[in-house]
């Protein structure tokens, strides 16, 4: 976000002395990227839905805080939106300080309060998501300690945006003394925290997708979805850098230099939830386009069982009794472990299904099929049946 709190606003009495054209404006640039961003995002959220209500037939969780992070998204643009009819995009010179920064800067803070949320939740629905996918006991410990990290970092960072300043309003309106304001470090530190999750989330399941030997086409699209997510931690490190930039040398225009800032801080949030519903549209590709993304393939040597691919992210629950029912992905990953026990029960049980126990009386009516002709002949009768 920009940094016009950190800065502090003028006083209503003076201007900060900068040199600008006259009335150059990049206000209609961050509401067309904010609600264009937001648009393509809202988008992907309805197909995930879709996907995950119609195709797979299974809503959970994960697809509500998606939901629920893109409506947070959408009132950041609004935001955004309010800041730019009060001075945001312009120079100071050419904003009325004593009039538009108070309701500029009240916007401001809306902005950063669902920025906040918006990310906790996106996180939220990614390591939910993670949850369904991970069957191995360590990486589902790794995940609830990566879930963990950010409901608190992000739990941390949205109590400091309420206590920006005590009491609030100070953060906009200068007529309030304030007699508490947030750290500069403390800010830092919910920074750092938020890049560190970022580059966990993305890294978790690594060590689970490189063993695997993928289908040529699920495989390039698994990289593609892990590009995408490596932006989005590549996005949250340039505005640390430009933080850290404004941070040596503060900005008294910052109202107009912090457009850059503000682009990124849109992308930041609006790539989050797009990568969070890219991972769950392998069901609704399937079936738009069949054949283009083909499951089958070599599995592991870490499969427990069954020469067959488990499930994947949404799919169908398989006849296979030893193929535990999972949601689709594009990955298939290593069925979850079940007891050798159950493993010779289910055995049985699908050699009974597929290869039946065959009595006298099924060898005498036992049928040969001729494809040429298209009909079945008796042993018992040899009569002719169509």
């Amino acid at each position: 976000m920009t940094t016009a709190s950190a800065t502090g606003p003028p006083p209503p009495a003076s201007t900060p002395s900068v040199s600008s054209s006259p009335r150059e404006d990049t206000s209609h640039s961050i509401v067309v990227a904010a609600f264009v961003t937001w648009a393509i995002t809202v988008v992907f959220v309805v197909m995930r839905l879709y996907t995950r209500a119609l195709v797979v037939r299974g809503v959970g969780p994960s697809d509500w805080c998606i939901t629920l992070a893109v409506l947070l998204s959408g009132g950041m643009s609004g935001a955004m939106y309010k800041e730019t009819q009060h001075g945001m995009g312009l120079h100071v010179t050419d904003i009325n300080v004593p009039e538009e920064f108070p309701i500029m800067l009240y916007a401001w803070w809306w902005s950063l309060v669902c920025y906040t949320l918006t990310l906790l939740f996106s996180k939220i629905s990614i390591c939910l998501l993670y949850l369904t996918i991970f069957t191995l006991k360590w990486a589902r410990m790794a995940c609830y300690a990566v879930l963990a990290i950010v409901v608190v970092s992000n739990i941390w960072a949205f109590i400091s945006v309420l206590t920006f300043t005590i009491p609030l309003a100070a953060t906009w309106d200068w007529r309030v003394v304030a007699t508490y304001t947030t750290s500069q470090d403390i800010w830092w530190a919910i920074t750092g925290f938020a890049v560190g999750t970022d580059l966990l989330i993305f890294i978790l399941p690594i060590p689970i997708i490189a063993p695997l030997k993928l289908p040529r086409r699920q495989k390039i699209a698994v990289v593609g979805i892990f590009a995408v997510g490596v932006f989005t931690v590549f996005v949250a490190l340039i505005r640390l850098v430009m933080l850290v930039q404004e941070k040596g040398k503060p900005d008294p225009d910052f109202t107009y230099n912090g457009t850059i800032l503000t682009y990124w801080t849109i992308i930041e949030v609006n790539t989050a939830i797009v990568v969070a519903c890219i991972m769950t549209l392998k069901p609704l590709v399937s079936k738009i386009f069949p054949g283009l993304l083909d499951s089958r393939g070599p599995s592991t040597e870490s499969s427990m069982v069954s020469s067959d691919l488990p499930l994947t992210i949404g799919s169908k629950p398989s006849r296979n009794p030893l193929s535990p029912p999972r949601p689709e992905s594009w990955m298939d990953f290593p069925g979850r472990y079940i007891p050798p026990s159950d493993v010779e029960a289910g055995r049985r049980d699908a050699d009974q299904q597929q290869s039946p126990a065959t009595t006298e009386e099924d060898e005498i009516v036992a049928v040969e099929r001729d494809p040429e002709k298209g009909i079945v002949r008796t042993h018992k009768t040899d009569r002719y049946q169509r």
